[in-house]
């Protein structure tokens, strides 16, 4: 593709090379243009995503103003004052908004497709970081041509009339999905792009493939053309496929969430994060990878994508870690481990939790109550894993002269965490709109970011912040609708339906094995996919079957979640650690392998919630202390079933196996661990988490006897351990 553009000299015609000395003599006017263009467009895009997200306030702000303008309103009837509302300049004005642009399909979807697709194209460069001004302008155009057409098509029609495919439809239609193919391509590797090629080849020729193969078999005598009408009809016409579930959901809940997150990291506040992070814990053993794991903590309660906090944290925190004394491809796992921790960590979810809810029927801050117990077990456990790998490399706290400290200003500017979590968590809390909770949040952080950092008070650090987060909801908004095209193509082909008939049998096997066979799908799936991916194919694989697993739709759907989201520090394909790797200049493997040994407790917890629902589901009680009634839904268990007897149990039992299973497999705690003493812990370790009494409580007892014992089985201790008793005589 890059050779095509290209046009190398005598590869081509001469018109080619024309062009090729036209582009030379272009490219720094043209990148200096798409440039400006993208970054006005991506602020643009913000712009857009806060209209919609503040539909609901911006209508308690119009019933606020028109009452107070009005001199006799007190004296109107409920039916003038509905009027009034609906008219004048500013309820009419309103009014018109919402007819016009809230309830339009072609806005709320459309427009975040276009936004991203230009923003996207006018952004592309060689991967040497040379700019191809032809192609950008080239693919920018084709995508404001395509995805113009469907705009104003859509906008314009009928939403109660069925509407079929037109001639142009079946012409635009595979333009759109080739360019959604080569962006992801580009932004997100070719993995997930070949898995939607196959997929679409499948729908195809699905036909040719025998009856007797399992699951793929399906016997489909339709023929091309018609299996072409049809993915047409569904995936373009009747806004499904690309524009289905996972555009709906992120364009109306999610795209506000990583405003305020990106608005929050440009106003500066990420640097101040990372300094918090060192000196709360640059005190304890391994203190440098400490901070790390809590920045990156932090940095979850703000952004859900592994990834990204990866590369914005990792560059600063893997050389501490490195310099400290932990191996590269150790320091890396550190951030991969922990950065992976941030899409299960409340308030701001991944993406993917904001799904569930759409799937569940739950509003997300249920979901966001029921993600506290695990993420707090998540990095409980990597903190533990670290402390052992420090113990064991002779690794003592940071030097007092390198730990950073607060000055007076520093810890006011805290507040700028603290207010928009404050603000967000009470509105995501106390009412069920997510957007309103977000638009608020956001203006928290707004506010509170000008008040307390000088360079994010001129409105070019506002609109760098704009830039920051049109662009990364871009990136966003493609990698979601290519997981859309995804789950249309398997839907569409009948492979979903025939795997859930496959799972349903299955589901009356043991329940342990039928939820091992979830979760190694979840996780090969999860090898190359995103996680949003692979949740949609094992949910909808699992639709028809979710009644026959003896399991509560919510805890379902969180299992499949957490190994969805651990395969990004699984390998062979670990997008996590590979993302580290490179900043830490180790091999991505065995950084891999390291940071799936660093998220043991990843592995574990989906097990636990499933056998311990107390997990999940006692600390939605804080709903009834806010004052709602106690909750029922289908999707949760009886909650007066779940005690705090067994919820305290559980934390208690999970932290002792956690400590026992982390040392075990470092191989070392006080001192050096015994072969037997390690193969002892692990079992002991897997027993305290057995839902039986009488295999939990002795394991307890033994535990506790492993702990002590060791104190007094010797072995070698850390080097620092060393060093301070020689000083000591």
């Amino acid at each position: 593709m890059d050779k095509f553009w290209q046009c190398q000299t005598g590869s081509f015609s001469p018109v080619c090379r024309a062009l090729s000395l036209w582009e030379a003599d272009l490219a720094p006017t043209s990148r200096h243009l798409t440039d400006r263009l993208s970054d006005a467009l991506a602020a643009l895009f913000v712009v857009f995503v806060l209209l919609f997200a503040g539909q609901g306030p911006l209508q308690e702000l119009v019933r606020w103003i028109i009452p107070l303008l009005s001199g006799e309103w007190e004296e109107l009837s409920r039916r003038d004052q509905r009027a009034a509302l609906k008219s004048g300049l500013i309820g009419g004005a309103f009014q018109w908004m919402k007819i016009n642009f809230y309830s339009k399909t072609a806005v709320f979807l459309g427009m975040p497709l276009l936004f991203s697709l230009t923003i996207v194209a006018l952004r592309f460069s060689r991967k040497s970081g040379e700019s191809q001004p032809f192609l950008r302008w080239s693919l920018a155009g084709m995508s404001l041509l395509l995805l113009g057409y469907w705009f104003v098509t859509v906008y314009a029609r009928d939403p109660q009339l069925i509407w079929e495919p037109e001639r142009i439809d079946f012409l635009i239609f595979p333009f759109v999905t080739l360019l959604i193919l080569y962006f992801t391509l580009r932004e997100y590797g070719s993995f997930i792009v070949g898995f939607s090629v196959f997929w679409l080849l499948y729908l195809f020729f699905r036909g040719l493939v025998p009856e007797w193969v399992p699951v793929f078999g399906s016997g489909s005598d339709d023929t091309i053309a018609q299996n072409y009408s049809f993915i047409v009809q569904a995936g373009w016409i009747d806004t499904g496929g690309i524009f289905g579930a996972p555009l709906q959901i992120v364009a109306g809940k999610v795209l506000i969430f990583i405003v305020f997150g990106s608005v929050l990291m440009a106003s500066g506040a990420g640097d101040l994060l990372l300094k918090i992070a060192n000196r709360l814990t640059g005190g304890m053993i391994g203190g440098a990878a400490h901070a790390a794991v809590a920045s990156s903590a932090m940095f979850g309660t703000l952004s859900g994508a592994a990834v990204s906090n990866v590369v914005s944290t990792g560059v600063l925190t893997i050389p501490v870690i490195k310099k400290s004394g932990f191996k590269p491809s150790f320091a890396g796992a550190v951030e991969a481990a922990a950065s992976t921790g941030g899409q299960i960590m409340p308030p701001v979810m991944g993406v993917v939790a904001f799904f569930v809810a759409a799937e569940v029927g739950l509003d997300y801050r249920f979901i966001m109550i029921a993600a506290i117990t695990p993420a707090a077990f998540y990095y409980i456990g990597v903190f533990l894993t670290v402390y052992f790998e420090a113990r064991k490399s002779g690794i003592g706290p940071l030097p007092a002269a390198e730990r950073p400290h607060l000055n007076r200003r520093e810890y006011i500017q805290t507040l700028v965490f603290i207010v928009p979590l404050g603000v967000l968590s009470y509105y995501l809390l106390t009412q069920p709109s997510i957007p309103k909770a977000g638009f608020y949040g956001f203006i928290a952080a707004i506010v509170m970011s000008v008040l307390l950092f000088p360079r994010f008070r001129t409105w070019k650090g506002l609109y760098t912040a704009f830039v920051e987060a049109g662009v990364m909801s871009a990136k966003i908004i493609i990698i979601v609708a290519m997981i859309g095209l995804i789950i249309g193509l398997m839907s569409y082909s009948g492979f979903t339906t025939r795997l859930a008939q496959e799972l349903t049998a299955m589901a009356d096997g043991p329940l342990f094995l039928v939820m091992l066979v979830i979760a190694l799908g979840a996780i090969v799936l999860g090898m190359g996919l995103p996680p949003g991916a692979t949740y949609f194919i094992i949910v909808i694989a699992l639709s028809s079957g979710i009644d026959a697993v003896s399991v509560p739709p919510l805890s379902l759907h969180l299992f499949v979640v957490f190994f969805a989201v651990m395969s990004t520090v699984t390998p062979p394909v670990a997008l996590a650690a590979f993302a580290a790797a490179p900043i830490a200049k180790a091999d991505p493997i065995r950084t891999g392998w390291q940071a799936s040994r660093l998220s043991v407790a990843g592995f574990l917890i989906p097990f636990i919630f499933i056998y311990h629902p107390a997990v999940l589901y006692k600390l939605q009680a804080v709903f009834v202390w806010l004052g709602d009634k106690p909750i029922r839904h289908k999707a949760m268990v009886d909650l007066s079933t779940v005690s705090w007897l067994d919820y305290g149990w559980i934390i208690l039992a999970f932290i002792i196996s956690i400590w026992l299973i982390s040392s075990a497999l470092i191989g070392f705690e006080r001192n050096r661990l015994y072969a037997l003493e390690r193969v002892a812990r692990l079992v002991v370790g897997f027993a305290l988490l057995v839902p039986n009494y009488w295999v939990c409580l002795p394991a307890l007892g033994i535990a506790i006897a492993l702990i002590v014992g060791h104190r007094f089985l010797g072995g070698t201790p850390p080097s620092f351990d060393r060093i301070e008793a020689k000083q000591s005589v």
